[in-house]
């Protein structure tokens, strides 16, 4: 018999209770227990969750009432969608019930968005979160640009580079150029 490597890393609730949220071409779609759920399908208890998440961010649900989203089925439909939407092998709901924030979505609209910050996800790390800035600094490294041309890019210099990075480093506890690079691949920015 062949050894499997056992240290590949599959996404939540493939084989487990855990749950990753995606959109797929503008449907949202719930892995969990091995089975694949539409946004109408999905289990009861999931939605408890994400609802009583939701009512714990005043900012998001002013968000949702100023988009004018008012029905409460369409507003967990948009908080799953803007909180959770992108698919990573993180658990958006790990298996014991507990809600991560920590999933950038490039749905789009970032930067321009009026609830950007309210209605997504602000990405955490270790010691922190990262700031729009730095969410923007970190996502041109991860892109392999210089600090001069992350500066020209973002019309900033590069003395304000090397504090976003510093920041970055310290918040996300790694030290050098490339480890942030690699976290950018980690948090989905490129």
């Amino acid at each position: 018999m062949q050894n499997i490597d056992n240290s590949q890393k599959l996404p939540a609730g493939l084989i487990d209770s855990g749950v990753e949220f995606f959109v797929h071409q503008n449907e949202i779609y719930c892995l969990h227990n091995g089975a694949t759920f539409t946004f109408e399908n999905i289990p009861q208890h999931i939605i408890r969750l994400i609802r009583e998440d939701m009512f714990q961010y005043p900012k998001a649900l002013k968000a949702l009432k100023d988009w004018d989203i008012n029905d409460p089925e369409a507003q967990i439909k948009q908080y799953i969608m803007c909180r959770f939407g992108g698919f990573d092998n993180n658990s958006d709901i790990s298996s014991d019930g507990k809600i991560l924030h920590t999933e950038y979505i490039n749905c789009g609209r970032r930067g321009q968005c009026p609830y950007e910050g309210k209605l997504c996800a602000s990405i955490e790390v270790k010691q922190g979160v990262l700031s729009r800035r730095e969410i923007a600094v970190l996502k041109l490294i991860g892109a392999g640009k210089l600090d001069k041309e992350i500066a020209d890019a973002l019309d900033i210099s590069t003395g304000a580079i090397r504090n976003h990075k510093d920041h970055i480093s310290q918040k996300a506890g790694v030290e050098r150029k490339a480890s942030l690079a690699i976290l950018a691949h980690q948090l989905n920015l490129v």
